[in-house]
């Protein structure tokens, strides 16, 4: 089921007030989501800009044309803009429309009324003057036509400062724990030493930091496998990683956690897993990472693992490892380790 959001952002087509495509008319479309109920027309005029990995599959399996990244010299006739939960990422991503639609294109942008949608209408327009705009569903459409005298360093201007944590970590609007490290994952950090061992993998490593912090015992690992689902998140890992692995072999993994297998086998899993999904909190988001570290951790494998206190990770820990104790409880967290 589509969201509302998305259903709102095509409602001026499905209006009459805006010409869907036509011919060989071709829109960008960033962060929308696989819809069915979009017909063929639609399909074959979008380009997908998805990184976030299970939606990009969603795509996929569905005939649209999905990419992480958009080429070079990718021009188009209009765009469409679904508002995500990272105001970076939005921003960056309007920035990008306004680059590769023609001038005189189409750009149309919807969001839910608690994503902000009213401020971010707000701060296009004081660049683009906004033509109207619709709400329906608890969000909010608007539209504006991309100007012919819009200047490069004027899109430049919209696109939001990359962060560097610690003077060496690179990180970008739309990454988890965005320009700073996160505490659950520096207070797993602290329990690293001394439980590390053999074939090691970051199941959610984001931009790299647990997997940074593992590096640090090079004597005790084998090689080191990162696993996430943001895109620009394992390209920031890859860099960010980069002068920190000495010996130890590492892999890139853009996977989902949650729907597709992992075919290695480890001797120990670390992991801050997500557990929201949008605004709401999504427990079977960590028990998937859970359950997935157990099917490919050897026998006396170990799982290292933080979350927020008050989430029920036990009862899924404790049917699949001999052993589950917490290491330490503080500031609203807690780190366990679990034995297979």
């Amino acid at each position: 089921m589509v969201s509302p959001a998305q259903q709102t952002l095509f409602l001026p087509f499905d209006n009459g007030i805006l010409l869907p495509p036509v011919g060989e008319t071709r829109f960008l479309a960033a962060g929308i989501e696989a819809n069915t109920a979009l017909g063929d027309v639609w399909k074959t005029a979008l380009t997908c800009l998805q990184p976030f990995r299970p939606d990009y599959l969603k795509l996929q399996s569905t005939g649209f044309h999905a990419v992480t990244r958009l080429d070079d010299h990718a021009r188009f006739d209009g765009g469409l803009l679904l508002l995500g939960k990272h105001r970076g990422r939005n921003e960056e991503w309007f920035a990008d429309l306004l680059s590769r639609v023609a001038p005189g294109g189409t750009i149309v942008v919807c969001g839910g009324k608690k994503l902000g949608i009213d401020s971010f209408r707000k701060w296009a327009g004081k660049t683009v003057a906004v033509e109207d705009r619709l709400s329906k569903n608890h969000a909010v459409v608007f539209w504006l036509t991309r100007p012919a005298e819009l200047t490069d360093e004027a899109i430049a201007a919209l696109r939001p400062a990359a962060k560097h944590v610690n003077g060496q970590f690179h990180t970008a609007p739309g990454m988890f724990s965005h320009g700073e490290v996160d505490r659950a994952s520096a207070l797993l950090a602290g329990h690293l030493e001394g439980r590390l061992s053999g074939a090691v993998a970051d199941f959610g490593a984001g931009w790299g930091y647990l997997s940074a912090e593992c590096l640090k015992y090079p004597q005790k690992i084998r090689k080191l496998d990162l696993y996430e689902a943001d895109f620009e998140a394992i390209e920031a890992a890859r860099g960010n990683l980069s002068g920190f692995a000495g010996d130890v072999p590492l892999a890139f993994h853009w996977h989902d956690l949650v729907s597709e297998p992992v075919t290695e086998i480890y001797d120990t899993v670390v992991m801050n897993p997500p557990f929201h999904e949008g605004r709401a909190t999504d427990v079977s988001l960590g028990q998937a990472f859970i359950t997935a570290a157990a099917r490919r951790l050897k026998t006396g494998g170990r799982l290292l693992l933080v979350a927020n206190r008050q989430l029920p990770y036990e009862a899924t820990l404790k049917p699949l490892f001999r052993s589950v104790e917490t290491l330490q409880e503080t500031d609203g967290f807690k780190a366990i380790e679990a034995k297979k």
